[in-house]
């Protein structure tokens, strides 16, 4: 077959428009969606533990609860999409 090469330089203009061209908020909200696989809205314990056990994280229980605590703007004891949206843009 035949090859094709592209310049590096090229390479990277096209990558870096590429992803500049991302609207933030999609990719935070990919996110999300990596935490809230049943599609509730929300990150509850039991996602953070799901998440923290894939990843190897050696997170306690108590260290999770106190995530979600910060986090949780309306305490209703998860992280609500909104929340998680603000937390990601600051």
């Amino acid at each position: 077959p035949t090859r094709l090469l592209l310049p590096h330089s090229s390479f990277l203009s096209i990558a870096a428009t590429r992803i500049l061209s991302r609207d933030p908020r999609d990719e935070i909200l990919r996110a999300f969606d990596l935490f809230d696989t049943d599609g509730k809205g929300a990150i509850n314990l039991a996602d953070l533990k799901r998440v923290a056990r894939e990843l190897g994280e050696g997170l306690q229980e108590e260290e999770l609860v106190a995530m979600i605590e910060e986090f949780d703007l309306d305490g209703d004891g998860a992280i609500s999409r909104d929340e998680f949206v603000g937390i990601c843009l600051g």
